[in-house]
């Protein structure tokens, strides 16, 4: 018996000394309560077929903040299952870490050392000194941007389906947004399933306060707590804060006129070519915003040019900022890669940014979180090119369809033109690993499967003469 004990204590003691150990089995441990949950006849419409493994994939992809379906939402779930949902979506965005540690922190005033590692893990905080801050800045700033946009959407959705659903919906989708989901739950409204924010490509306020509520939550909640510091403090932004505001606003601005460039003449059903001007200027800025990692959409996304196809996996394989609601390899990994090459190019030793060195430490792991969302794009698109054979051989869908799938599912977006719902089976089995993958991240993941502890290397190498290029 006390073999045992000790046994079980040297298990907890490792499991323990890993913050990203944690983080990950956290996860899974949402995952498990809200597919139980979601299984429950309670959570499903009276006369639907909701199955268990429906109840998966929705959990997981509600659990990493991705909206990828294949049961629409608003016609599948009941009230109590679009609730469990939208907590799951709360829960995924904010992690399960930082919300038990901020309570945590509110109860006993005092965050322990070793929860104090796992939240900054969690929250992608520089410093354990900085965490009780910023732990109450994640909190505070959800709060506001979602209850803002709660209030915003329901003078919109009130007048369209009466008090209490629209201000259901309307929460919801704020939620949602900021969370950086992509779930809505409009389908059982005059605009039919699965579809979306397509009904209202002529509102903007809809669209406006829903695509910046995804840029709010994309930000980042380190950001967050600069510009409070900024306004409150008269404190400096941070480097990664100054990255990550003007890469942000760059990124929109590409992503808005790529997609008025690519997408003015294209007259197909549900596209912005039969769209007045003031209304594909709006919906070009939302699905520019959207597409990076959110999910919702305002067009058909099946009709797409490749073009817009092309550019939006790229969108969505950059992603938001590191410690956001949102997913992809994350910007400032996509700068610190860019300003490097640039440097490697110029012949100059140094990567500098903002006035900044950034490390060789920081390079590298950018480029592994690079190679490894690549490979985790590549690798299921493969594999969808082998499960939807018969739809490739027809012609129903695109190999570059698959590559957007794969993309979307890694980035977290949500965003589909190859329609998840009709996938095979076994392809949407394979969509779930990448979706977990892209929201917890390959390094964390390698690291919370790691037996053994990081530790530095005391044996000396001679150096490896290797020619490249």
């Amino acid at each position: 018996m006390l073999v045992k004990e000790s046994k079980l204590k040297k298990f907890v003691s490792w499991f323990l000394k890993s913050p990203a150990r944690v983080i990950v089995c956290s996860f899974l441990l949402v995952i498990a309560i809200g597919t139980f949950l979601l299984s429950l006849p309670i959570s499903h419409q009276e006369g639907v077929y909701f199955s268990v493994f429906d109840a998966l994939f929705t959990t997981v992809s509600a659990t990493c903040v991705t909206g990828l379906i294949v049961a629409d939402t608003g016609t599948s779930l009941s009230v109590f299952g679009k609730v469990v949902l939208i907590c799951l979506i709360q829960v995924g965005g904010l992690g399960l870490v930082t919300i038990t540690s901020f309570f945590y922190n509110i109860f006993r005033r005092k965050i322990e050392l070793r929860a104090k590692r796992l939240a900054q893990e969690s929250s992608s905080s520089f410093s354990l000194s900085e965490l009780p801050n910023l732990l109450k800045t994640i909190v505070g700033v959800t709060f506001v941007f979602e209850f803002t946009g709660g209030v915003i959407l329901s003078t919109q959705y009130v007048p369209l389906f009466g008090w209490a659903p629209g201000i259901g919906r309307a929460f919801f989708q704020s939620i949602s947004a900021f969370c950086n989901a992509g779930f809505d739950v409009l389908g059982d409204t005059q605009f039919g399933p699965f579809c979306s924010l397509t009904g209202f490509n002529n509102n903007p306020v809809v669209l406006i306060t829903t695509g910046m509520l995804i840029v709010f939550g994309g930000l980042g909640f380190i950001v967050w707590g600069d510009i409070i510091n900024f306004f409150t403090k008269k404190s400096e932004f941070r480097t990664h804060s100054k990255i990550m505001i003007k890469l942000t606003v760059l990124l929109i601005l590409i992503g808005t006129i790529s997609f008025l460039v690519f997408e003015w003449s294209n007259t197909s059903d549900g596209s912005i070519g039969t769209m007045s001007l003031p209304e594909k200027l709006v919906t070009a800025f939302f699905e520019s915003v959207s597409l990076r990692t959110a999910g919702f959409s305002s067009v058909n996304l099946s009709n797409l040019t490749d073009t817009s196809k092309a550019m939006s996996c790229i969108l969505m394989f950059i992603g938001t900022g590191s410690g956001s609601t949102g997913g992809g390899i994350k910007i400032t990994t996509m700068a610190v890669l860019v300003f490097s090459v640039f440097s490697e190019l110029r012949g100059n030793s140094q990567t500098v940014i903002e006035k900044s060195i950034v490390t060789k430490a920081l390079v590298t792991k950018a480029l592994a979180i690079f190679f490894s969302g690549l490979t985790i794009v590549a690798v299921l698109a493969f594999i969808l090119s082998i499960t939807e054979r018969a739809a490739l051989d027809s012609g129903q869908i695109s190999f570059l369809d698959l590559i957007y799938e794969a993309t979307s599912a890694f980035g977290t977006v949500g965003d589909s033109s190859a329609n998840t719902p009709t996938l095979s089976s076994l392809g949407q089995l394979f969509i779930i690993p990448a979706v977990f993958f892209g929201r917890i991240g390959p390094i964390t993941l390698a690291l919370s499967l790691a037996i053994k502890e990081q530790k530095n290397v005391s044996v000396v190498y001679p150096e490896a003469r290797i020619h490249i290029g």
